[in-house]
């Protein structure tokens, strides 16, 4: 999959390393700076990031940065034994909806769940006879009316359908754009109620596919849907045509939404699911040598922390701990002091069988030890 990511971003890393062909343990925060505003991140995000930094940034330390923007407040959305799980797929025409629809159920068919489609893009006339044709390569059934009639119908139909035929997943497209945004608003949000009314909880997920050549500017479109019907995360296509793949820091950072998947080719598998250590670990090799990457912090082997690893009480325990420190669990990988605001990374240290608290310069604020964990202790 690492290798996916790496194709997919193929133009973003190479206009980094056209910048700076020669790669380095360490850099400054100046050239540091022009080379993110290369990869397109935007100019706001950047300056948090130099902000947060040393004169002379290491590896670890633009990593610690740049991961702590994928720390989102609103949690991912997976099935929960709803049966069909509905999905509604939102996003302006062009971005790639279709045929993100098409990857999306063959990757559900591959995970052996069964799909229906749901064609309520009733504003085209193409956009139903490309999700039909879509349905119909990839052997899915397909829900589907004429142009001009009612999208929440459509809607609503494939969802009774589903319950009637006992399918896992429902995936409804929708328009991108009508005669006026307020008109698209307003149909967003009919379909929102319909599908509620066919299966109380519907749609249990709502994602908008931002096509990834637009960069930064695709922030804008998100937002605009999040304020019509709200957004639960988000699917980026085309990353493998643009050198804007930095876009994707500020678009975490100004949306606060989790990224699930990402397009990165024309072929059905290119759309791969969203790993936030493997994105920034491919901007970073563009940036620094691998001797850097593999150095060994001082305080011993360390890696990020597997939270699902530990059972529910030594997870429980670990909050207690961090609490009675001042920190609170934020995700997975991170805390954040109650008294300064500030966020550190959550690692494991090998050597020492304990798990750490690091700051920015990789230094250990604090250390909890195995035993610490036992609950018996």
């Amino acid at each position: 999959m690492f290798s996916f990511l790496k194709r997919g971003l193929k133009k973003t890393v190479e206009k980094i390393e056209a910048a700076a062909p020669k790669k380095r343990d360490k850099i400054n925060k100046e050239e540091l700076e022009d080379l993110l505003l290369e990869a397109d991140v935007s100019y706001d995000i950047v300056e948090k990031i130099i902000d947060s930094l040393p004169k002379t940034v290491k590896r670890a330390q633009l990593y610690n940065t740049l991961i702590s923007l994928f720390i989102y407040e609103t949690k991912k959305i997976e099935p929960a034994g709803e049966k069909p799980f509905v999905e509604l797929i939102v996003g302006v025409n062009g971005a790639g909806k279709t045929t993100t629809i098409a990857k999306l159920a063959l990757l559900y068919k591959k995970e052996g769940q069964s799909v229906l489609l749901g064609a309520a893009d009733t504003f085209r006339a193409a956009a139903i006879e490309q999700l039909k044709m879509w349905a119909d390569k990839i052997d899915v059934p397909i829900v589907s009316t004429k142009q001009g009639h009612d999208p929440s119908a459509v809607a609503y139909d494939a969802i009774s359908s589903a319950k009637a035929k006992g399918i896992d997943r429902v995936i409804i497209d929708t328009a991108g754009r009508l005669h006026t945004q307020a008109n698209l608003a307003e149909e967003l949000k009919k379909i929102v109620r319909v599908c509620a009314k066919a299966m109380p909880g519907a749609p249990h997920r709502k994602i908008l596919i931002l096509d990834g050549t637009q960069g930064n500017s695709a922030i804008n479109q998100a937002k605009a849907f999040k304020e019509m019907i709200g957004i639960d995360g988000i699917i980026i296509t085309k990353l493998d045509g643009t050198a804007k793949g930095g876009a994707l820091f500020s678009i975490a950072e100004e949306l606060k939404l989790p990224i699930y998947y990402i397009g990165v080719g024309e072929k059905a598998e290119d759309l791969i699911p969203f790993n936030a250590e493997d994105f920034v670990n491919t901007i970073l090799d563009a940036i620094f040598t691998e001797e850097e990457k593999r150095a060994v912090p001082s305080s011993g082997k360390t890696h990020n922390v597997d939270l699902h690893a530990l059972t529910k009480p030594q997870l429980k325990k670990l909050e207690a701990l961090l609490s009675e420190d001042g920190y609170d669990l934020l995700s997975k990988h991170f805390v954040q002091e109650r008294k300064s605001g500030r966020n550190y990374r959550l690692v494991i240290n090998e050597n020492s069988d304990s798990i750490e608290i690091h700051d920015q310069e990789d230094r250990v604020l604090k250390t909890y030890k195995a035993e610490d964990l036992d609950t018996d202790g």
